[in-house]
């Protein structure tokens, strides 16, 4: 039987510290008392679902519509990936900022060739392999990339035209080191006392975050990522299992996907010169190779996020 795609808003409803730096779902599951993930985000949900949806309603019906159609590839993809992959952790970069938006559509208004990602969330402790894939249910996954020509929402002015595209010349969202930690302290609904990088312009595109199904499953509609000089093509991500603690790690395309549909597709044929590729990426880690493919004009994606949870 195929995982249902759902776009679920039930994170679970506990804030609770864990040990170690640990990623621990028992811990957060154990909880109780106070408001929590669970009662914010239900709260917000809705309003955020519909705010976002103002200026791209004829898209985003299109691709309502197309939910149900994507779901068996997108369910073969997720078979195909690895089923117990320790997901690694790596840089967030100097784009991250609490966006603080629970919604599947993250397009906003940017162009590009459409993009179905179905992530899932499994338990390193209980996942086997030939069996049950032990779902991570109520993990919020929060994820942000930069559009068809390289830039960052919050941050078009520093992630255009410079070397590396980043502040100063740096590497967006990749150079060791990671955030700039220039900006506020987090205080939204699933993000609490992370340092943030300081936006420059109040957009907010291809960014935003669902919480996991009963599957492990959160789905998110956007379009396929483009470039910026010194990193290959990928999407960041963050896995909130409460509100002080998350695992944050980078997803990949293979590269000769994101040859084709940049020769072939605007706004990406318009941006040239792509100097980097997923062997020559100095954090590309294959553990986050997305399992991809290009159906009616749209790419399907998936991959299983394994952590940690003692």
């Amino acid at each position: 039987m195929h995982p249902r795609f759902r776009r679920n808003r039930r994170p679970d409803d506990t804030d609770v510290p864990t040990l170690d730096g640990a990623l621990t779902r028992r811990g957060v599951l154990a909880g109780a008392g106070g408001l929590g993930l669970a009662g914010v985000l239900a709260a917000c949900g809705a309003d955020e679902q519909a705010a976002s949806s103002g200026s791209t309603a004829a898209s985003s019906s299109a691709a309502t519509q197309a939910v149900g159609a994507g779901d068996d590839l997108l369910s073969e993809l997720l078979a195909q990936a690895p089923q117990c992959p320790t997901t690694s952790e790596a840089t967030e970069g100097p784009y991250w900022f609490d966006v603080d938006r629970i919604r599947a559509d993250i397009r906003e208004d940017r162009e590009g060739v459409p993009l179905e990602l179905a992530l899932r969330v499994v338990d390193l402790d209980d996942c086997r392999v030939d069996g049950d894939p032990a779902p991570v249910r109520d993990a919020v996954v929060e994820i942000w990339h930069c559009d068809a020509e390289g830039d960052y929402s919050g941050f078009e002015s520093a992630s255009a035209g410079t070397p590396g595209g980043g502040p100063g010349g740096g590497s967006p969202g990749g150079a060791p080191g990671g955030n700039d930690a220039s900006g506020s302290v987090s205080d939204g609904s699933y993000s609490s006392g992370d340092r943030e990088s300081s936006p420059s312009d109040a957009k907010t595109y291809l960014r935003g975050a669902q919480s996991t199904d009963a599957s492990g499953i959160v789905r998110f509609t956007s379009i396929f990522p483009g470039w910026y000089r010194g990193r290959t093509v990928h999407i960041h991500l963050r896995v909130h299992l409460n509100k002080t603690t998350a695992r944050t790690s980078q997803l990949y395309f293979d590269d000769a996907l994101s040859d084709a549909l940049f020769a072939a597709h605007s706004p990406y044929d318009g941006h040239q010169g792509r100097d980097t590729r997923n062997s020559d990426d100095g954090i590309y880690d294959a553990i986050g190779l997305l399992k991809a493919q290009q159906s009616d004009g749209t790419v399907y994606a998936a991959v299983n996020l394994g952590i940690r949870a003692n």
